[in-house]
């Protein structure tokens, strides 16, 4: 329904209006009539589709269209009793302030604005000045500088039905300028508008009431019809879209100048009156008086406005602050605050606190139980810091003190002491332990430092604090740079060592190992870079490596196992199957044996068990590597199928710890080897059947000893 097109019919309807010679106030409330049917109709439909806020503001505006219809039907019905103009007038404007009234109410209600009480109450302040404004200068049009006005007059009564309607148009201002959308128009523009309109209709038949016309409603008609299809019109447009409810407040600088710039009208009005008539008018001087007073009580409402909005925008600076600056679950510095800290001091000391353990407690009892842990580690570190050090929570599970003096080792005592031991999460209770790392020195490096000493600290059993020294940051740039060379490095060798049946001195096998030749320091041991080749990534990569060269090399060597050890990754990898079958190539799947880390079985079972059934139902043997080197879960060894345990070398000194493990070995069915670490007739007295002894050789040389009666 276009805009333009209800303009045209408003305008044909005034015009005819004017041509009737009779009859047309009859056929201006006939037509008025149906047009108020339509919308209040329009409305109903909506709202019966509709809910809530949307549903309330539709009926609302229903019932507003319902008291202007009955104003109009009482004006008729008043028309065909033959009723004077002054008795018909009266009645219409009675009805009208009800519909009137509950347009303003529909303009407030606007769903989701919220209208607070501040905002009403400077709504209805500035309505009263501008209203007050606008009524003086219609008081000026109308009566010039006279005060006299004679009550009984038809025209008085137009002269009240006008301000009403101000005091309307004035109040549909707020929705008209919500209502703008560049999606096109809203349902609360409309509205707006067409109180707008009527308005204007309203003005112009009290003026044409004031000017004596006997019948001045043909004036409104225009306007009335108009004003009330835009309403109805408002029932088909969707309401302004607000991303939330949002606070009320002027939206243009303009809106919220109205009150003062009636202030300056009425001030104008009443200096030209003083210049031009030389007296004082006591009615212009009264309303100034009392717009005055409305404009400063708009002035005061906006100072204590502008105070609140000021102490709010403080709170949220403030606010906004601390959480760029704090963890949000404990409360304690973060990481950005920490490192602020740190730039400015010259030599602190720095601790870095990581948790025993955590990662357990976090899986197994859900993030609500580790967030309470989280908790109660910052308040006992709280506890145990200084006055002057800052405590943060660095990510994670990992904390940090800054002590400002330098003296950290005071600090990392009182955290052990205080921090570890026993918390009660519900109904459990939770052994904490953790691990700290010191570190003092220039702010560039103090962090790296600290980082190293803990790390240092978790590899020498946990729970306990280590301070950085050269030597261990010499050690960890050793470390990192065997990394990068790692990633290049490609001068690495294949060596085997013999497995011995030590009954009849026999080899029976290999144990393949991976030497690097390294270009500074030489020939090393798989031990020697393992860890680094984990850290750098490469240690899966290197093992397949080996696995590939060690099956080239075991088609020569009939009647013998090779036993490849493979790291954790590569016993995880779902892929393992596949590359075993390929460097196979026709060797003999029982003559291989893969040396599983006891690591990947004490991390995650389940998640080796697929491929290493797999590998079982090839053929291929599997064993257990370094057993006794750590902790490990015995049940593994049941429900997996292995064939061979390889006690650590290190067990190799203890006679009563071997033959236990012999026999725990024997009774689950395993072939247990010894890897060294006694003499050959040591091992033999402990009852070992099978050791791996000597050290590594190439391939060529471990031809030569299977030619040789006795292993050296």
């Amino acid at each position: 329904m276009r805009l333009g097109w209800l303009v045209v019919l408003g305008a044909a309807f005034q015009v005819v209006l004017l041509v009737l010679p009779t009859g047309a106030l009859h056929v201006e409330m006939v037509g008025l009539l149906i047009a108020t049917c339509w919308a209040t109709r329009l409305f109903l439909r909506r709202a019966r589709e509709l809910t809530g806020a949307q549903r309330r503001w539709r009926m609302l505006s229903v019932v507003a269209l319902g008291l202007w219809a009955l104003a109009l039907v009482c004006n008729e019905v008043g028309l065909l009793a033959g009723v004077s103009l002054g008795a018909r007038m009266s009645l219409l404007a009675v009805v009208a302030q009800g519909a009137l009234a509950c347009a303003v109410v529909t303009l407030l209600a606007v769903p989701g604005v919220a209208l607070t009480r501040s905002s009403v109450t400077r709504m209805l302040v500035d309505g009263a000045a501008v209203g007050l404004s606008l009524t003086s200068l219609a008081w000026t049009a109308l009566f010039g500088v006279d005060p006299r006005v004679d009550v009984d007059a038809p025209g008085a009564l137009a002269l009240i039905t006008l301000s009403g309607s101000l005091l309307v148009l004035l109040s549909a201002a707020l929705p008209l300028l919500l209502g703008r959308s560049p999606n096109g128009p809203t349902s609360l523009g409309s509205f707006a508008g067409g109180i707008a309109v009527m308005s204007c209709g309203a003005v112009a038949a009290g003026f044409a009431a004031l000017a004596g016309d006997p019948a001045p409603e043909r004036v409104a008609g225009g306007a009335l019809l108009l004003g009330t299809v835009l309403i109805g019109r408002a029932a088909l447009l969707p309401m302004p879209m607000f991303g939330r409810r949002t606070s009320w407040d002027y939206p243009s600088t303009l809106a919220q100048a109205l009150p003062y710039l009636g202030l300056l009208g009425l001030a104008l009005i009443a200096a030209v009156h003083q210049a031009v008539v030389r007296r004082v008018n006591l009615v212009l001087v009264g309303m100034l008086f009392v717009l005055a007073v409305a404009v400063l009580t708009r002035q005061f409402l906006s100072l204590k406005r502008n105070a609140r909005l000021a102490g709010e925008l403080t709170r949220q600076r403030a606010k906004l602050a601390y959480q760029a600056f704090h963890d949000p679950l404990t409360g304690l510095a973060n990481r950005a605050l920490f490192a602020e800290r740190l730039a400015v001091l010259d030599a602190p000391a720095v601790l870095l606190i990581d948790l025993d353990g955590f990662k357990a407690v976090n899986d197994s009892r859900g993030h609500a139980v580790g967030d309470q842990l989280l908790v109660t580690v910052a308040r006992r570190l709280r506890a145990a810091a200084g006055n002057g050090d800052t405590v943060a929570r660095m990510g994670g599970d990992e904390f940090a003190v800054l002590v400002p003096d330098g003296n950290g080792e005071d600090v990392a005592r009182r955290i052990l002491e205080r921090v570890a031991g026993p918390v009660s999460l519900g109904e459990s209770t939770v052994e904490l332990r953790v691990s700290v790392g010191v570190a003092n020195g220039p702010p560039d490096a103090v962090l790296r430092d600290a980082d190293l000493a803990l790390y240092r600290a978790k590899q020498e059993g946990k729970n306990r604090y280590r301070v950085a020294d050269r030597e261990l940051a010499q050690h960890a740039l050793d470390r990192f740079r065997l990394e990068e060379e790692l990633r290049a490095a490609d001068d690495f060798e294949v060596a085997y060592r013999p497995i011995v049946e030590l009954a009849t001195e026999r080899v029976v096998g290999a144990e393949a190992t991976l030497r690097w030749r390294h270009p500074r320091r030489g020939l090393l041991e798989r031990d020697e870079f393992a860890d680094a080749a984990v850290a750098a990534g490469v240690l899966g990569a290197l093992d397949r490596r080996l696995l590939a060269f060690a099956c080239s090399d075991a088609h020569r060597w009939r009647d013998l196992t090779v036993t490849v050890p493979v790291c954790a990754a590569c016993v995880a990898d779902p892929s393992l199957v596949g590359v075993v079958v390929k460097c196979l190539a026709g060797l003999r799947a029982d003559a291989l044996e893969l040396a599983i880390p006891q690591a990947a079985l004490s991390a995650d079972v389940a998640a080796v068990e697929r491929p290493l059934r797999g590998l079982a139902e090839l053929g291929v043997g599997l064993g257990v590597a370094d057993f006794g080197a750590g902790p490990v879960d015995l049940r593994c060894l049941r429900a997996l199928p292995l064939r061979t345990l390889t006690l650590h070398r290190t067990l190799g000194g203890d006679p009563a710890l071997v033959q236990a493990l012999l026999g725990f070995a024997g009774t689950l069915g395993l072939r247990a080897v010894i890897a060294g670490g006694a003499s050959r007739a040591a091992l033999r007295d402990y009852g070992a059947a099978y050791a791996s002894l000597g050290a590594p050789v190439p391939a060529s040389e471990f031809t030569d000893l299977l030619d040789t009666p006795r292993v050296a």
